[in-house]
């Protein structure tokens, strides 16, 4: 096992059955994962992981909005709802998860342009770090981040699937890449973390229920973070722990710029 702490970016634990959650951080914590940054999609979900968050001294919040989950505009009531549960709790390290969507599915283009904006502004004004989403749309959620000086809070693109010319735009503007188990089936997700800094790489597993998988003991957990990171020393020819370490520090470091109380034994130990 890894010796060094580690940290998943971004899950959805919250979405799991209530009664299988202990078991899964659990699970997380014999494998070495020390801590678990879980993202909300709507009010609803938010309001769980700020609970999850006081219960789990190693389980950490995002709060934000899905575009997958933008039935219509944000109100007033849910931005209301969302600054509050941001700033009573310190717990909330992230705006997670926000973005774009652009399948054929999705919602309207404009609705998701604007909560994308006023989540990125809400994440500047509270000096919070964001963590988001793009399918089918890097270019453009990269002229978003721009335009709205998202670089001013730093982040990280999730579950990063991109190529080299987003990867490398993201790294000038200060964003992580955000890696998750993709990594270890799509092949040209190799060469692209390859061209990566280490500096700027950050693991997740994006952990939510799979039923559509019929072994239960192969959906994604926290625990996987393990996988990710021996795929990466591997792909750059480096002992494991100083990619651990590495990792460890690069998500250290985008949060802390957001929770200046935060410290590297927070991560490492839980907090309550």
């Amino acid at each position: 096992m890894i010796k060094i702490p580690i940290i998943d970016s971004h899950t959805h634990i919250n979405s799991y059955d209530s009664k299988e959650i202990p078991t899964i951080i659990n699970r997380a914590k014999q494998n070495g994962i020390t801590s678990i940054i879980d993202a909300s999609v709507d009010i609803s979900s938010a309001k769980s992981i700020d609970l999850m968050t006081k219960k789990y001294p190693n389980v950490f919040g995002g709060i934000g909005f899905h575009p997958q989950n933008l039935t219509k505009e944000l109100n007033k009531s849910e931005i209301e709802q969302m600054y509050k549960l941001i700033t009573n709790n310190k717990k909330i390290l992230v705006i997670s998860e926000i973005g774009l969507d652009f399948q054929t599915d999705s919602p309207p283009r404009e609705i998701q342009y604007k909560a994308f904006r006023k989540q990125i502004g809400i994440a500047r004004e509270l000096n919070k770090p964001i963590i988001f989403h793009s399918r089918f749309c890097a270019d453009e959620t990269i002229r978003i981040l721009k335009e709205e000086r998202a670089y001013e809070v730093g982040g990280a693109m999730h579950y990063f699937q991109s190529n080299n010319k987003i990867a490398s735009e993201l790294e000038s503007m200060g964003f992580k890449i955000s890696v998750g188990k993709p990594l270890l089936r799509i092949k040209k997700l190799e060469n692209v973390i390859n061209s990566t800094n280490i500096n700027n790489i950050i693991v997740e597993t994006d952990s939510a229920p799979q039923p559509f998988k019929k072994d239960r003991r192969k959906w994604t957990e926290p625990k996987d973070c393990n996988l990710i990171i021996d795929k990466i020393s591997k792909i750059k020819c480096e002992n494991i722990e100083n990619i651990a370490e590495h990792i460890f520090n690069n998500t250290f470091n985008m949060l802390k710029n957001g929770s200046n109380w935060l410290m590297k034994e927070h991560l490492s130990y839980g907090l309550i």
